[in-house]
């Protein structure tokens, strides 16, 4: 980060509340909260980017996995935190829904928003040894009795989206909340439960080894990293919706700090060094910045408050 800045001359001055000036920053590690347990999209996102990070940075990324609540702990520990840019998160459309839901104190306006990273698409899995061969065949067995759906705790995206998807295919689900995506995953292969709802990032390492299979995906269009499966619209459902990844901070972050991060996450996306990784993920490469992506944040969450419905308090 610090070589980003010597070609660029900085010679404003800053300090409020005893923040450090913007070309002194870093000095010390960064602390990255997941709010999901190790082993889910958030925390994968983060984790592939953290080398391309320090490199930026000069200085060390901490993940903190704080998991609970479908990410409301791990959150609100973020949002009290010192707005200082040594605390960050690991955001997603998580934090909406749970505003949407009414199950948190905070919504996201108390946050700043450094980027939007990547997004992916919502899937419908089940497991390897499933009578379910489509999605077709799971809609018309919820008839005899509710077909169990694994999600990432209730009240967030994933609980959400079943509902969604249980609203427009008619189907009878019965969401069934874990702590995180890789519990729910687990629940899934083990028969836990008939199927799962989830990223396409967190169950993409399950679907390539076989022990779960997509049904269907809610992105408009079948996607490049997983073609042959199809999507809910094409099925007749009128259902699109998608997953995004980013960096926010808790709000009052001092303008240059957020502006070296800023510089840092374009940086990585112009160089190419992430496309591959994203892809690899099972994410698209999909960057938003300042105006644009505080009209995409306020947007979203207005949708997830429509997709909440019945469910929020």
């Amino acid at each position: 980060m610090k070589k980003l800045l010597s070609t660029l001359a900085v010679t404003a001055t800053f300090a409020i509340g005893g923040h450090a000036m913007a070309d002194d920053y870093p000095t010390k590690s960064v602390n990255m909260i997941v709010p999901f347990s190790a082993g889910g999209g958030n925390d994968t996102f983060v984790r592939a980017l953290q080398p391309l990070l320090e490199e930026q940075l000069g200085e060390s990324l901490v993940i903190r996995n704080i998991a609970g609540g479908g990410g409301a702990v791990g959150m609100s520990r973020a949002v009290a935190s010192e707005p200082d840019g040594y605390t960050l998160l690991a955001a997603s459309n998580a934090m909406l829904t749970l505003e949407a839901m009414g199950n948190v104190p905070f919504t996201h306006d108390d946050f700043d928003f450094i980027a939007k990273v990547v997004d992916e698409p919502y899937l419908l899995a089940v497991g390897e040894d499933s009578p379910y061969q489509d999605l077709e065949a799971l809609v018309e067995a919820s008839a005899e009795g509710p077909i169990k759906v694994g999600t990432s705790g209730v009240g967030s995206s994933a609980y959400i989206t079943t509902s969604a998807i249980a609203n427009r295919t008619g189907a009878n689900l019965n969401p069934i909340p874990y702590p995180g995506g890789s519990e729910a995953i687990s629940a899934a292969m083990g028969g836990h439960v008939d199927a799962v709802v989830l990223g396409g990032a967190e169950l993409r390492s399950a679907l390539q080894s076989d022990r779960l299979e997509a049904l269907a995906t809610t992105y408009g269009e079948r996607g490049e990293s997983l073609p042959e499966v199809p999507t809910f619209k094409e099925s007749g459902y009128d259902l699109v919706l998608s997953v995004w990844r980013g960096i926010a901070a808790p709000k009052g972050l001092p303008q240059e700090v957020k502006e070296e991060w800023v510089m840092a996450v374009q940086q990585i996306v112009d160089d190419g060094s992430y496309e591959e990784t994203a892809s690899n993920l099972g994410t698209k490469l999909s960057p938003l910045f300042g105006d644009d992506l505080d009209a995409f944040i306020d947007e979203s969450s207005v949708i997830m408050r429509e997709a909440a419905g019945d469910l929020a308090k």
